[in-house]
């Protein structure tokens, strides 16, 4: 655990590093959100579209921006709430600095809530590795980079899904229900941390936890959901989910296995033509599924989705019916970090989750404190490396200083990382061949 003075030094520091970037314009998603926080705010239970069959795809369109959402109904309510206090604000809802701020203001109070959450409540439950875990998360590069600079959601999504598992460690099942359920409700990636977070509700001593746990995150669930039933709009609200798994990419902008199999494949089939040296240094770049099915190979969302059930499945074993807690956090992480390796369609960060997980199992065990800073680094440099401090601070880093795109060099080491990951989960699970730490 950090002294008192070097906690309040790192929590004061994290502070002042995202107040500075928090104005900053993020990457060019922030403009989708910005539409959609403008739409929902005015005809919520339309922003999916307006029902129907075929249902309707609603385009959101505000000033040159125009998209659709695919985001769950809590992701809804939140760009409602920042919608209606910019509304207030700014009756005209002209762009500006301060709606970039709003939109990123969820995300900044998830952070604060999980740090504030571990350094009271987490202390009582997991002692001092919660001190550590919420001071290595508050002062991470990943995290600061990923929400207050790029404006990604998924703090908003990762920090319930963590404190949904110190609940169920907690023995407070209908709070690790309601916390998980707001979770999968604003993004989906939550369900793969679902393995762990039941398996310690449904450990051998406290198998009554489970129901009670199902019955509130269902309730969540429908209250989420009714409005939309209620206006008639359910089914777009259907369609928008679906198009989750419909994205037409290998890797988008992942440095994972796939985006070091499509640049090999790539560099390997254009050889003859560019000799040697010119395809080992093709710079990386993103493939369309539809392209690689067309030539007769087989389809790389299927083979990502059986290879990240596989992975789920093995850690589900590994864990057992009897794991505690910090085992969880470190399983937990690791599925997280297994489907953005071997997933299609993942994006560049669809692993911010396994960050509160690793925190909380590294703070519990040190050794794992490197591997934490050198992930928390990659994900950081995978950030970078594709979009820089957002639209207007592209990277000064160009992937081709390496000959070897950076990018591709990035995808072994995350590889490598994650492959390290396995060995401590192993060893964590080795002693009676399940998860057996304490919590």
């Amino acid at each position: 655990m950090p002294p008192k003075r070097w906690l309040l030094v790192i929590l004061i520091a994290g502070a002042i590093v995202r107040a500075v970037v928090l104005a900053l314009p993020g990457t060019r998603d922030v403009p989708d959100w910005k539409a959609t926080a403008f739409v929902v705010s005015a005809d919520f239970t339309g922003v999916y579209g307006g029902g129907g069959s075929p249902p309707e795809e609603r385009k959101l369109v505000w000033g040159i921006a125009s998209t659709t959402t695919e985001y769950p109904p809590i992701d809804q309510i939140e760009l409602a709430i920042v919608g209606k206090i910019y509304r207030w604000i700014d009756p005209g809802f002209h762009d500006g600095p301060l709606l970039t701020i709003l939109i990123k203001l969820p995300g900044m109070i998830a952070e604060l809530i999980f740090v504030v959450a571990l350094l009271t409540w987490g202390r009582r439950v997991l002692g001092d590795a919660a001190v550590w875990a919420a001071a290595a998360f508050w002062i991470s590069p990943a995290v600061w980079l990923s929400g207050a600079v790029d404006g990604y959601l998924d703090a908003q999504m990762a920090v319930p899904a963590a404190l949904a598992l110190l609940a169920a460690i907690d023995r407070r099942p209908r709070l690790a229900g309601v916390l998980f359920a707001v979770a999968v409700l604003t993004k989906p990636q939550a369900l793969f941390v679902l393995p762990m977070i039941a398996l310690v509700l449904a450990r051998r001593e406290n198998r009554s936890q489970v129901v009670p746990a199902i019955v509130a995150a269902s309730a969540v669930g429908v209250a989420a959901c009714l409005p939309y039933v209620i206006a008639g709009t359910w089914p777009s609200l259907l369609r928008a989910l679906q198009r989750f798994g419909e994205h037409d990419v290998v890797s988008g902008t992942a440095t994972n296995l796939w985006w070091l199999l499509t640049w090999a494949a790539g560099s390997f089939i254009r050889l003859s033509e560019l000799g040697w040296a010119d395809a080992l240094s093709r710079p990386a770049t993103m493939v369309r599924i539809s392209t690689v099915v067309a030539q007769g190979i087989p389809n790389p969302r299927i083979i990502g989705i059986v290879l990240t059930l596989a992975a789920l499945a093995w850690g589900t074993w590994r864990a057992g019916r009897n794991v505690q807690g910090t085992t969880a956090a470190l399983i937990g992480a690791w599925c997280v970090i297994a489907y953005f390796m071997v997933a299609g369609q993942v994006h560049e960060n669809h692993s911010y989750l396994a960050l509160p997980f690793l925190a909380i199992a590294a703070g519990a065990m040190p050794k794992l404190r490197r591997l934490y800073w050198l992930i928390s680094a990659a994900y950081a440099l995978n950030l970078y490396l594709f979009y820089g401090f957002g639209m207007t601070m592209p990277p000064a880093i160009d992937r081709s200083w390496t000959f070897i795109d950076m990018s591709v060099l990035l995808a072994v080491a995350y590889l490598v990382l994650w492959i390290g990951l396995t060995h401590e989960v192993h060893i964590a699970t080795r002693a009676s061949g399940r998860a057996s730490l304490p919590a």
